[in-house]
């Protein structure tokens, strides 16, 4: 059963990050508008609540508990010295986002900089600029913060720990923060590789706190925080 559910969850997982890239190199070629990136946002907060739905269905088939997803309160079971990098790593990470987010807020010259990124073509031009896409944009982060961690860090674990017994903790995180990196493909090899390493983090967050919630925290602040590297225009 769990080696069909993995199978299942691979070919959801193939064929939206196959649409994802392929919508992201249509969007190039030309200047987007505040409609088409809403309706972007739109399409992604879709994609990933309807995939968020198809694990929990599968979790139903599969008789899958939400504590064994890690949808549970947070409990140490791991080494204190591992459990104490991973939250050093993880503090220092959220502390810098929102170090970054306050000096966005309130630095033109910051913003300024961040400004460049948006050049009228490419991944720039799906950053906010008014206020209607900023709201979009932060559900949208919100929306990839509690999915994708119930997907990847969630469904994903523990189908190969079930599938593969006494599998090692390292394989895992390796496994599933390729698979993650992969998944946003759209955001070109740079994307993947930062995105992957951004995973094998949340990974080992997750084990060492047995629970998704401070995962969907960081990963949340981390997507939130592009909310503001442009200022916002009036439509």
């Amino acid at each position: 059963m769990y080696i069909v559910l993995l199978s299942v969850l691979f070919i959801l997982l193939a064929v939206t990050t196959l649409a994802a890239a392929l919508s992201e190199k249509k969007d190039r070629a030309v200047i987007i508008t505040e409609k088409m990136k809403c309706r972007g946002y739109y399409q992604s907060i879709a994609l990933l609540w309807g995939l968020a739905v198809a694990v929990f269905i599968m979790c139903l088939i599969g008789s899958i508990s939400p504590g064994d997803i890690r949808l549970q309160l947070i409990s140490f079971n791991h080494s204190t010295w591992f459990t104490t990098v991973i939250l050093i790593l993880s503090g220092l990470l959220l502390a810098f986002l929102l170090y970054q987010t306050i000096l966005l807020l309130t630095s033109a010259k910051s913003r300024g900089e961040a400004k460049k990124l948006d050049t009228g073509e490419g991944a720039g031009q799906s950053l906010p600029r008014t206020k209607k896409e900023k709201w979009l944009f932060s559900f949208m982060c919100l929306s990839a913060g509690i999915c994708e961690e119930v997907i990847f860090r969630g469904f994903l674990a523990f189908l190969l720990q079930m599938i593969f017994p006494g599998i090692p903790i390292l394989l895992v995180v390796l496994i599933t923060c390729v698979i993650f990196g992969f998944f946003h493909i759209y955001q070109g090899l740079q994307g993947v590789i930062k995105t992957g390493l951004f995973g094998a983090l949340l990974m080992c967050l997750v084990l060492v706190t047995d629970s998704l919630i401070p995962a969907m925290l960081l990963h949340f602040s981390l997507d939130f925080s592009s909310t503001f590297l442009l200022s916002e225009e009036q439509t």
